[in-house]
């Protein structure tokens, strides 16, 4: 368990108290990138249920905890840098992250880097991963001038639908 006085793994020279702890206690993200710091957190930590719960509640059945632990168990999380953003403010009902994070698959292992630009929707003030390829949107329902059922008030073609592919 991460020691409460020490900096954050999601690299904002932030206590943990004062960063990702708040957040994977329940308090509410405010903006697409402290939830996709807090995640990264979680995967540093292993809380694999919070990775779920900060999901899309559409997609939360198609995540397996075991799974997670599985693919991430052995993981040594090195570092997170954020690379871009689009969105994701406190008043954007989306958002997209861009960051890479370096890991070792061991103690003796190369380091390597994942690069991802990750897509985050707002649900009643509360911001969720969504999974790439996985549907969170029933889209055959959704027309693309229709509202986003995402409640932004915005046209789906002009929002759900540009991260739903």
């Amino acid at each position: 368990m991460q020691a409460e006085t020490s900096n954050c793994p999601c690299g904002s020279a932030k206590p943990f108290s004062a960063c990702c702890q708040p957040l994977m206690n329940g308090t509410l993200a405010p903006t697409a990138e402290a939830l996709m710091r807090s995640r990264y957190t979680a995967y540093t930590l292993q809380n694999f249920k919070y990775l779920i719960t900060t999901t899309h509640p559409a997609q939360q059945s198609a995540v397996k905890q075991q799974k997670l632990y599985e693919q991430s168990a052995h993981t040594l999380w090195q570092k997170l840098e954020v690379v871009d953003k689009e969105s994701g403010e406190a008043s954007d009902p989306v958002g997209i992250v861009e960051f890479k994070a370096w890991f070792k698959e061991s103690l003796s292992s190369p380091e390597k880097v994942h690069h991802e630009r990750s897509s985050f929707m707002k649900i009643e003030d509360r911001w969720y991963f969504i999974y790439p390829g996985i549907s969170h949107t029933k889209t055959d329902a959704v027309g693309r001038n229709d509202p986003c059922p995402c409640g932004s008030g915005r046209k789906y073609k002009k929002c759900c639908n540009q991260t739903n592919g």
